[in-house]
């Protein structure tokens, strides 16, 4: 699978043709400048050599040269900085670093629905209009995002269990999970592209059950039961193992606004409930195919379970199975940027605040590796609180091997060069170049869709110092599932959007 990266990343690497496009047009205008000073200085030899070499020079330093500003905690060049620095002006411009949520002050209407004033995004979450549909029977939400251009719809899964099973079963569970990307990616005119994974684990109480049975025996209502009747229900309490961590998985459907919803939107509906309709109706093709993942859909996220998961994202004290929260309270009632390294957010009526960071993986594993690779991050760590999203952008074979053709002629043109230059090369280099290879003619012989794979990580905690201990362990045991991650430090905001049921993060 050919990899997307998305917000400010330097990359060890040196070489020209790794840089983005943007990167290589600031070194061409560097070297085009160079070459027009020393033409235009060329009566002072003294001044057409700095001509020469200081808009070069300029260039190579923007986009190779790493620093780290005050408050953060990553070294990236300046020109990765920069996009990153301009994004948070903006952000601290519009809201002063703080934005208050308008869901209290703006109350209800008589009829006990918001105003379109209480409906308010917080900073790094595009506008949103939810639209209530029917799924299979099931009432389920779309959401529209026109500033984002696509329109998504969820389902929440029971977990996959790939550790519990054997490795052949593992090896079958994926592949039917690759059927069902290759029944949207090799699909042309399927405007259903992009496919978001959520693996979201929370703590819970392991003492619930204890107080429950307390609150029971205190109770008029069980006062006449027979003795042999509570020991044996106490009995059972005590044989039933309670976990400090609880776990929902969930599978996200995202498709642009392109000319075959559009068609599809206009012969079942007028406007939005038209786009819903359409969504409702690949939300149920993503549900068949989930099944025949062998993927067992406990229901699509309606208006409440929806609203219940994005305010237990930003409020981990809110329980994520109270479904009754009104959709204006879905998020918190404050989220503060002003700081580098993390994005705070507090809940109204409550004195303290939950700290989120975000982090990008940008480098998956280029050596074989099992099945259930990620499971270092997925299990075994009850004390943390994180979300973990990964997104894959789905492509037709054709274009995914063409795609994979030609960043392995640039990698292999790249080591060449190195070679001839007498420099040698980085073997991560090969072993990439390698695993493109490989990839590619994977793709060639199977005609499976490929995908562009980007994942995100959120952890959350009591405190900055918290945090910082969360992160430690979370980055070792990304380094334990062979991942490479980097905390988006001045860009948490944004971030954290990629880790909630929109499917975003990839450009």
């Amino acid at each position: 699978m050919s990899r997307t990266y998305q917000f400010g990343k330097h990359r060890p690497t040196g070489l020209v043709g790794r840089r983005d496009l943007g990167e290589q047009v600031v070194l061409g205008c560097g070297a085009a400048a160079s070459v027009v000073c020393g033409f235009a200085l060329n009566g002072s030899p003294l001044l057409a050599g700095a001509g020469l070499t200081l808009p070069v020079v300029l260039a190579l330093v923007v986009v190779y040269a790493p620093y780290r500003p005050k408050g953060t905690s990553q070294r990236r060049t300046i020109y990765r900085w920069w996009r990153i620095m301009r994004y948070r002006r903006k952000a601290l411009a519009r809201t002063g670093g703080v934005w208050v949520s308008p869901a209290i002050e703006a109350g209800v209407r008589r009829d006990g629905t918001p105003p379109d004033a209480a409906l308010a995004e917080p900073e790094g979450v595009a506008g949103m209009t939810w639209v209530p549909v029917t799924v299979r029977g099931h009432r389920a939400v779309v959401v529209l995002q026109p500033e984002a251009g696509c329109v998504t719809a969820t389902l929440e899964v029971a977990s996959p269990g790939l550790g519990g099973k054997e490795a052949g079963e593992q090896v079958v569970a994926l592949e039917r999970w690759g059927e069902l990307l290759d029944a949207f990616g090799n699909t042309e005119e399927h405007p259903v592209k992009r496919i978001q994974v959520l693996a979201r684990q929370m703590k819970s109480d392991p003492h619930a059950h204890r107080r429950f049975v307390a609150r029971r025996d205190e109770s008029a209502a069980v006062a006449k039961v027979p003795r042999w009747l509570k020991d044996s229900y106490e009995a059972l309490a005590d044989a039933v193992s309670t976990s400090a961590e609880e776990h929902r998985y969930y599978v996200t459907a995202h498709a642009g606004f392109t000319r075959d919803l559009a068609a599809e939107a206009a012969a079942r509906g007028t406007g939005d409930e038209g786009v819903a309709a359409a969504m409702a109706a690949y939300l149920e093709e993503l549900w068949a195919r989930c099944e025949d993942a062998d993927l067992s859909v406990i229901a699509p996220l309606d208006e409440g379970r929806l609203t219940a998961l994005i305010r237990n994202s930003y409020d981990p004290d809110h329980p994520i199975w109270d479904t009754g929260l009104p959709r204006a309270h879905a998020f918190p009632r404050n989220v503060d940027v002003r700081h580098g390294e993390y994005v705070a957010t507090r809940a109204a009526g409550s004195t303290h605040s939950w700290y989120h960071a975000t982090a990008a993986v940008v480098g998956w594993p280029t050596t074989p590796v099992g099945p259930d690779f990620l499971s270092p991050l997925l299990v075994g760590m009850p004390d943390v609180i994180r979300t973990i999203a990964i997104t894959q952008q789905l492509e037709p074979n054709d274009k995914a091997v063409e795609r994979a053709l030609a960043e392995d002629t640039d990698n292999q043109a790249e080591m060449l060069r190195d070679r001839q230059r007498g420099k040698n090369v980085d073997p991560r280099d090969v072993i990439a170049a390698q695993a493109t290879g490989s990839r590619g003619m994977a793709l060639a012989a199977s005609g499976a869709a490929g995908a562009a794979v980007v994942g995100y990580i959120t952890v959350s905690a009591r405190s900055p110092e918290e945090l910082e201990r969360t992160k430690r362990t979370t980055a070792s045991r990304a380094r334990a599932a062979r991942l490479r991650i980097e905390w988006l430090d001045l860009e948490h905001a944004r971030a954290f959007a990629t880790t909630l049921p929109f499917a975003g993060g990839i450009k």
